[in-house]
């Protein structure tokens, strides 16, 4: 698989004390963009992290902009963005006016979750913390999930605790080292190959 470089694992965080964000209405409050030369994160990791109240998501997105554009290109590598973090992210920049299609447009996308559906492995869910489990992973924020996500955002609100943010950086540098697992677990699975396109 021939992808550009860099790699950039990027997560969304959204404010949705109601529930998964179905609607699109509910805010973007935090993202991260942890860019690598390498699918070996202990080999250089770049990050670069946002997080604003839900008023200021408008601020957010230019800045996630400006950051995706000054990158120029590159893979973007996420779990479960194709159906939710890119769409997400375009539909509420268009909220506000900012157009992020042009800048997705320069890079490559590999959704780590599809490659890990695709290899057909029995899990008791597919959420990227059971898949880090699986593949060996470990978390230093092992209390916060995306369901309890607005409490610790809260907790960033009221008192300055990071913990939501280090969540959501977590969340993309976990892209980053779940792709390198699957690129070295591919010729143990069997003969199938993880990393078909």
């Amino acid at each position: 698989m021939n992808l550009k470089l860099p790699y950039v694992g990027f997560d969304i965080e959204t404010y949705s004390p109601k529930g998964f964000p179905a609607d699109g209405q509910d805010p973007v409050v935090t993202a991260t963009l942890a860019t690598s030369f390498s699918r070996d994160v202990r080999k250089g990791l770049l990050l670069t992290s946002l997080i604003f109240p839900p008023s200021m998501e408008d601020l957010l997105l230019i800045w996630l902009r400006q950051f995706l554009a000054s990158f120029g290109d590159g893979c973007l590598v996420t779990y479960n963005g194709t159906k939710f973090d890119l769409q997400y992210i375009v539909h509420r920049g268009r909220m506000h006016g900012i157009d992020f299609d042009p800048v997705f447009l320069n890079y490559d996308h590999l959704d780590v979750y599809k490659l890990v559906r695709r290899a057909k492995v029995r899990l008791s869910s597919y959420g990227q913390k059971t898949v880090e489990r699986w593949l060996g992973i470990d978390r230093v924020v092992d209390d916060v999930s995306g369901a309890t996500y607005h409490q610790a955002f809260r907790c960033f609100q009221g008192f300055g605790s990071l913990k939501s943010l280090f969540y959501n950086i977590e969340d993309s540098i976990g892209c980053l080292r779940i792709l390198k697992e699957l690129t070295n677990t591919r010729s143990s699975c069997e003969g199938k190959s993880l990393m078909r396109t």
